[in-house]
């Protein structure tokens, strides 16, 4: 899930800048999805601490 929010992102930094201005509210919007989809990887990575 995580891939494919980042291939999206690549694709949205690869516009013109005008466009990506036009788009800058989703692109924030996507990276922090990305940056919490990591967050929450890392943390169901982690062994269970009451397991």
């Amino acid at each position: 899930m995580l891939y494919i929010f980042e291939t999206a992102l690549d694709e949205v930094e690869a516009v013109s800048r005008d466009m990506r201005e036009n788009l800058s509210n989703l692109d924030r919007v996507m990276k922090s999805t990305a940056e919490n989809l990591q967050i929450l990887r890392d943390k169901l990575e982690q062994p269970a601490a009451n397991g």
